[in-house]
């Protein structure tokens, strides 16, 4: 299973932190960076074989961490985004848009899962597009809220209501079946083409598809278990700290 990382971003709310490191390379625990954390992960699962990362910011710092991971025989392949300081996530996923010539997953550049993760989401779907969720007590204004309607997503926006919102995204997602493919190829490539989405989250994607009346399967995992984003200092503080607590953690 090939995987695309969303990573050409600046980071920005990660500053100081991220001026002259880019967010992926940022030390989790003293021997390992987000990035390293990721890839071991993604390897880790059995299911995925091949990443491709889209990177920016500082691209040449990743590249060169990379290359020690390739030299361990893992498949990666970069793709630069040009554009990554004048546009959102949505113009990087389509960089990479030749690359969805196979099944594939997408996820966020400051994501890490556990890597069962990946191999349940594999192994427990058939063709089609699949959206992975986590299931809340509360949101917050910031969540990646979702809304779902008879067993499909029909919205996923940080504008939804909390009291409407019936899970959050988690920054990953697959696309199974040359059928589905195709579909999801030309609705980003519709999106692109307008400038109202050049600053917009690759999420879009979904709202896109669900005006189309493209099923699109929320896939649910345990949130507070087996993944974490790193989209504030806090977060990092946070992840450090389950680590070091020796908690189910996403390295175990």
């Amino acid at each position: 299973m090939r995987i695309i990382v969303l990573a050409a971003g600046r980071g920005e709310r990660l500053m100081p932190l991220t001026r002259n490191t880019p967010k992926p390379l940022l030390n989790i625990t003293d021997e390992k960076t987000l990035l390293e954390l990721q890839l071991e992960s993604m390897k880790r699962s059995g299911v995925i074989d091949e990443v491709i990362l889209v990177v920016g910011y500082l691209a040449n710092q990743i590249e060169a961490k990379i290359g020690l991971y390739r030299r361990l025989g893992m498949n990666i392949e970069t793709v630069y985004n040009p554009f990554y300081d004048v546009s959102n996530n949505l113009i990087s996923l389509w960089f990479a848009k030749y690359y969805m010539d196979k099944d594939f997953m997408i996820t966020n550049g400051d994501n890490i899962f556990h890597h069962d993760v990946f191999r349940r989401i594999v192994e427990n779907s058939k063709d089609g597009i699949f959206l992975t969720v986590n299931k809340k007590e509360r949101y917050d204004e910031d969540d990646m809220k979702v809304m779902i309607r008879d067993g499909n997503v029909i919205k996923v926006s940080k504008t939804i209501d909390t009291k409407d919102a019936d899970a959050e995204s988690v920054g990953l997602a697959l696309i199974r079946g040359k059928k589905y493919r195709d579909i999801f190829v030309e609705t980003l490539e519709g999106l692109v083409r307008d400038k109202y989405y050049i600053n917009k989250f690759w999420l879009e994607t979904f709202n896109k598809l669900s005006e189309k009346c493209v099923p699109v399967k929320p896939f649910e995992i345990d949130g507070s278990r087996e993944w974490r984003e790193i989209d504030f200092h806090f977060d990092l503080e946070d992840i450090r700290k389950m680590i070091r607590k020796k908690l189910k953690s996403l390295v175990e």
